[in-house]
């Protein structure tokens, strides 16, 4: 619960159900006593919202204001009487509304720093409890997993950084060093338990995704609502969704008409009508109405199911890439052994040879590329870009082709009213003013935007109408003065109303020039006013786009699922060249693809499940801050700010980390061939050589860890 809207006399607010609002018209009477007065509440199910009329005094409502929002902070709410209003399958609306934050998930994974810190305690208390004559079978135990591994890569004839740390564990061993042995196993049991975590994360994600919301459905059978668990729906169904309600499966509507919002699945924000012989899909939600759905796709066969399907597939198949510290590191182990052997051979001392083994290359690579990426991916958090792996910054340093979603990406996803066009002698205040009394009864997008832009102008609204009337997928209607009014789209005002709208053709054409939605009012049989709405760029989108250019980005394409007029005009805004409109989300998936068959490294920027194929199928998946859960999850960069530029500053930092990271790998090769080699032929003692090679460690992190782009 909370308040929508407060004016003197009158609070709209949002409540889940009537005993709410009666629980709330007792604790405001209970706690302001007489002060309040003869108060009236109502409450509308239809809209979900409540309102409570009272004496028009400024310091009453705005002591109303406050109590009501404290009541809403409280999480405590008494039991009522059972309720015997809810409608068939509408069980849901004699609940009481949920006040409190959102409860703990059950089955919730373990934080992984939590994870370390127990390792790390349970490591140091049993070496400090057990007794020293056991801690060397005690490290033998848990190392002989590592060095069973170097020795199966050996036969399989690889010679890799495994091999490696079971010669260094070995080394250890061999010189009775079991600290250092057990040491060694921890760091890497560590990095193992980490990326275990990851992916158990990542699966157990996707079956969430496939479970849905969990919810049972209605489904009609024998003429009868009968009531059924999701994974029990079969193909031939008939399902039946009312307002608020998430759609189950995909299918064809069979009876009804309600306003359903796609954006799941088209990314699109206003709602769209859906009747008999129209298509529905799984994972959409129905807003208004009530339809019977006539199942064609249940479970997997669902796309909303296809796509998280594709998620898996591209995660497993990101997997597979090394990261490319591993791959120089794997690079570096053959000269390790080599320089050991030679050491061995011209010394005949085995300590100076396992010296090089414990003082490798490798090792100060796999320090140092590690905390060089992690500097890099807290910089681009600083500047709004949250990137989830060393491997997605190694990928964003090659992007050279971007694929754009327009509808919450380059705009805001909200639409706003640009102008209010009165004809036949209205004004613009009498249409506006009246559009916003009329909108404010119905939480919708567009509703909020007239709503907004009237309180913006400072047009104080009140009711002096009747009774307004919500006409399904069409508009509203209402009388002031003995005359009808009416608001709604073209189709009602002009087709259905027969209300003449040539008055308004040169404002029409240029809304749709414009690529605008337009709201039509009319007073009697007569045309008041149109209303042109559009969902504005963002103030950064104009400056991304050239930044992109300036890098020399090769391919820089927009998609939407608007119209080709809504997304030419875009596109001509923002001077993009190549755009796509009226795009399904296997089309962004389709178009990906092709990019990559072509040879380009791909970014893929949206923000709703419709992207989140794409985002999984392209190199680099990028999501804006408010995308959907899907969406955070599929995607490998996730915007936190509303600055398009993070990934501009992103795409720089990871340049810049990889121009670092093969400049320490020079600096290691060199310093530590120097370094061996003043102690092979005996320049240096094996301790000052280890001091060496520490030190150059050292400094490599350091340097790893120095911020690169410019304070801003």
């Amino acid at each position: 619960m909370s308040i929508v809207r407060s004016i003197p006399g009158r609070i709209r607010f949002e409540a889940e159900s009537e005993q709410a609002v009666f629980y709330l018209q007792e604790q405001l009477s209970e706690r302001l006593g007489e002060e309040f007065g003869d108060a009236e509440f109502r409450y509308s199910k239809r809209s979900g919202r409540g309102l409570a009329l009272f004496a028009a005094d400024a310091h009453l409502t705005e002591r109303v204001a406050d109590t009501m929002n404290s009541i809403f902070g409280t999480p405590d709410l008494p039991s009522l009487p059972r309720c015997k209003t809810a409608d068939p399958g509408d069980e849901a609306a004699c609940t009481l509304p949920a006040l409190s934050g959102g409860l703990q998930q059950p089955g919730a994974m373990e934080n992984p720093f939590w994870i370390v810190a127990k390792k790390v305690a349970n490591f140091y208390m049993t070496r400090l409890l057990m007794p020293m004559s056991l801690r060397p079978y005690w490290t033998a135990f848990n190392v002989a997993p590592l060095i069973f591994e170097g020795v199966r890569a050996l036969f399989q004839r690889k010679l890799n950084v495994a091999v490696l740390d079971a010669a260094a564990i070995g080394a250890a061993l061999a010189m009775r060093d079991f600290n250092t042995a057990g040491t060694i196993h921890l760091l890497l049991d560590i990095s193992e338990t980490l990326e275990d975590w990851t992916r158990e994360k990542s699966r157990n994600d996707l079956e969430a995704l496939f479970a849905g919301d969990g919810k049972p459905v209605w489904v009609m059978k024998g003429g009868a609502e009968v009531q059924v668990p999701q994974d029990q729906l079969q193909e031939g169904d008939l399902v039946i969704v009312r307002s608020g309600a998430r759609i189950p499966v995909d299918g064809v509507v069979a009876d009804g008409t309600a306003m359903v919002n796609q954006s799941s699945m088209t990314g699109e924000p206003l709602s769209v009508k859906r009747g008999p012989g129209k298509e529905v899909y799984a994972g959409t939600v129905v807003e208004e109405g009530k339809i019977i759905i006539l199942s064609e796709g249940v479970g997997d066969e669902t796309r909303f199911a296809k796509i998280a399907h594709v998620i898996a597939d591209s995660e497993s198949m990101k997997a597979e890439i090394h990261g490319q510290a591993v791959k120089m590191a794997d690079k570096i182990v053959p000269f390790s052994f080599i320089l050991s052997g030679v050491i061995f051979a011209i010394t005949r001392n085995w300590m100076q040879a396992a010296a090089v083994l414990m003082a490798d290359y490798s090792c100060a690579i796999k320090i140092s590329t590690p905390l060089a990426v992690r500097s890099a991916m807290l910089e681009a958090a600083h500047c709004g870009a949250l990137v989830k792996g060393g491997k997605h910054i190694e990928q964003l340093s090659k992007v050279n082709a971007i694929v754009l979603d327009k509808t919450g990406t380059l705009t805001r996803a909200t639409p706003e009213v640009v102008d209010v066009c009165p004809v036949n002698g209205y004004t613009r205040e009498f249409v506006l003013r009246n559009a916003a009394c009329m909108e404010e009864h119905f939480p919708h997008p567009v509703a909020d935007a007239v709503v907004r832009k009237a309180d913006e102008e400072g047009l104080i609204h009140h009711e002096r109408h009747a009774e307004v009337e919500y006409i399904l997928a069409h508009g509203i209607s209402t009388t002031l003065d003995g005359k009808r009014m009416i608001l709604g789209s073209r189709h009602f005002v002009n087709e259905d109303e027969g209300i003449d709208l040539r008055e308004a053709d040169k404002q029409i054409a240029r809304c749709v020039e414009n690529g605008l939605s337009t709201l039509y009012m009319a007073v009697g049989n007569e045309l008041a006013g149109v209303i042109a709405l559009e969902d504005p760029l963002r103030d950064s989108a104009y400056r991304f786009i050239r930044r992109l250019e300036n890098i020399g980005m090769e391919r820089i394409i927009m998609l939407t699922g608007d119209g080709e007029a809504t997304a030419r005009s875009v596109a001509e805004q923002l001077d993009i060249e190549e755009f796509y409109a009226q795009v399904l989300p296997e089309d962004k998936t389709e178009l990906v693809e092709s990019l990559r068959d072509e040879g380009y490294t791909v970014a893929m920027v949206g923000d709703g499940i419709n992207d989140s194929a794409a985002l999984s199928r392209s190199h680099v998946g990028v999501s804006m801050k408010h995308g959907a859960d899907i969406a955070q999850e599929a995607c490998d960069v996730m915007l936190t700010s509303e600055r398009l530029d993070s990934l501009m500053d992103a795409m720089s930092l990871s340049k810049m980390v990889m121009r670092r990271i093969k400049r320490n790998y020079q600096f290691i090769v060199v310093s530590n061939t120097l370094f061996i080699g003043l102690g092979v032929f005996g320049l240096i003692s094996p301790a000052m050589l280890a001091f060496l090679h520490n030190s150059g460690t050292v400094l490599t992190c350091a340097q790893s860890m120095r911020p690169m782009l410019p304070e801003q």
